[in-house]
């Protein structure tokens, strides 16, 4: 009789889990998709354009005076004291220098002012996500684009309902 309530017990169990995991919900996104549909990423990415030209044309400014001196250097130093090549190869290397100062900290800056624009932009995708997520009674949210398989049959892509969660159509 033990046995006997011990595999109804089992058995009772089993469906209850069963019947548990059945009931939840899962969806998947693509967020990539998502954030690229975004109105805010499209600023973002042309304010971040145009502060990545600003920092070019910084470069581009000594890598001009660079040139310059260097041809001035190749054309003249014949012509020139060993004082004076000695004063003008420091200025070379002087502006090498600079220029390799600028491009790290312009690759620097670059990278800050990108977290800067781009982190709101996340944070908002996420928040939609979630809400939705919470509303629709989703128990995950996989992205879809960083697991190796999902059945689609049972996994609702609420990427159309994020999407007009947040306005885009």
């Amino acid at each position: 009789m033990k046995n006997l309530l011990k595999v109804v017990f089992v058995i009772a169990f089993a469906m209850l889990v069963n019947n548990t995991f059945a009931q939840q919900k899962f969806a998947h996104i693509n967020r990539t998709e998502l954030i690229q549909s975004m109105p805010d990423f499209k600023t973002a990415q042309e304010k971040l354009e145009a502060y990545s030209k600003e920092l070019m044309s910084t470069i581009e400014e000594i890598q001009v005076e660079y040139n310059r001196k260097l041809e001035e250097f190749q054309k003249d130093s014949e012509s020139w004291s060993a004082e004076k090549k000695e004063v003008k190869s420091q200025e070379i290397v002087s502006i090498q220098k600079r220029y390799q100062e600028q491009q790290a900290s312009a690759e620097e800056s670059y990278s800050r002012k990108q977290e800067e624009l781009i982190a709101p932009v996340l944070k908002k995708a996420g928040d939609a996500i979630s809400k939705v997520a919470k509303t629709g009674g989703y128990v995950y949210v996989f992205e879809s684009t960083a697991v190796h398989y999902f059945d689609e049959a049972q996994s609702t892509n609420i990427l159309p309902a994020v999407k007009k969660e947040l306005g885009i159509n």
